[in-house]
């Protein structure tokens, strides 16, 4: 297989508490991959350095089901890192217990994990991570496919839990429509505060400030049109990237990304526009996520500073 030193490494290794996983490289860019379990990218980092995403080692982070799954435990585990979920116009998310063995296969520059599929739900999901030979960054493509005989509505969401303290960047849309149309929103959920500190709303940017340790719930979605959010931590930035369709229907009043903050790590949700899905079919929903050096401090109220920043990066 091919990758920047010749081959992209695949291995199974024992990572943390997370027991069996796989370790994907291509000499820059590391994920760790849960198959214990999940799925879930519990590792992900610039080779031979630091974890940028959130494990919850602890199990601090879950929520109780009513779902019985082939297994007894009706706990959904965030477990941390990144993972997917599915969602509907009225963004119902579905939570289902993921604790069981994952099954993966190796292709020519990819791996990609197909979890069981629950009794509860009507999908099949997946996740393939896709490293190319030298590249900088990697292409998630998750997947959902409609098992059932009946037509289902359905997107899903790409969810990713970030550690340590930064600046959560979404840029505003800025194109004028002579038709006088509204060209962005701002989406807020119940608890969070319009004047809290930590949130920033430009004309160019929208911006929240990540405190590790604060309790106070913030969350806001917007129609993300440029499609690409940064989360700027004190040694690294980490872009997600992926298409947003102006013509679609998206959930959550129209966000296709979303940002939200909790004591531990802040995450950044992309969504996919909600689909009909005929019986047989599939849909899926493909990000690019980057690493960098983070090589200065970004100032929310400084919209030339937070333009700079990101053009430097590419």
């Amino acid at each position: 297989m091919k990758g920047c030193n010749g081959t992209l490494e695949v291995k199974e290794i024992n990572y943390q508490c997370f027991g069996k996983c796989v370790k994907i490289s291509n000499g820059i860019i590391d994920a760790i991959v849960t198959i214990n379990l999940g799925p879930r990218i519990v590792f992900f980092g610039l080779t031979g350095e630091e974890n940028i995403f959130y494990e919850d080692s602890n199990r601090a982070y879950r929520i109780t089901t009513e779902v019985q799954t082939t297994g007894n435990d009706t706990t959904f585990y965030y477990y941390g890192g990144h993972r997917l979920w599915l969602s509907t116009e009225r963004s119902a998310k579905s939570v289902l217990p993921d604790n069981e063995p994952v099954v993966y296969s190796v292709l020519s520059d990819s791996v990609r994990f197909i979890p069981p599929k629950q009794d509860a739900s009507a999908f099949q999901t997946g996740m393939e991570i896709v490293m190319g030979e030298g590249a900088a960054d990697t292409m998630i493509v998750h997947t959902a496919k409609n098992c059932s005989k009946e037509v289902q509505t359905c997107g899903i969401s790409a969810i990713t839990m970030l550690s340590g303290d930064g600046l959560l960047i979404l840029p505003q849309n800025t194109e004028d429509d002579i038709t006088f149309r509204p060209n962005r929103s701002i989406v807020l959920w119940p608890g969070t505060d319009i004047r809290d500190e930590r949130l920033h709303l430009g004309n160019r940017y929208l911006s929240v400030r990540q405190e590790t340790g604060c309790s106070k719930l913030l969350k806001v979605g917007s129609n993300n049109i440029l499609g690409w959010a940064a989360f700027v931590g004190r040694k690294y930035t980490f872009l997600k990237r992926y298409v947003h369709n102006p013509q679609a229907v998206y959930p959550d009043f129209g966000s296709s990304c979303e940002f939200s903050l909790h004591p531990d790590f802040a995450e950044i949700q992309s969504l996919s526009p909600v689909y009909r899905v005929e019986p047989g079919m599939g849909i899926k929903h493909v990000e690019n996520l980057s690493i960098f050096r983070t090589h200065t401090c970004v100032d929310p109220e400084d919209e030339d500073g937070i333009e700079r920043y990101i053009n430097n990066l590419n």
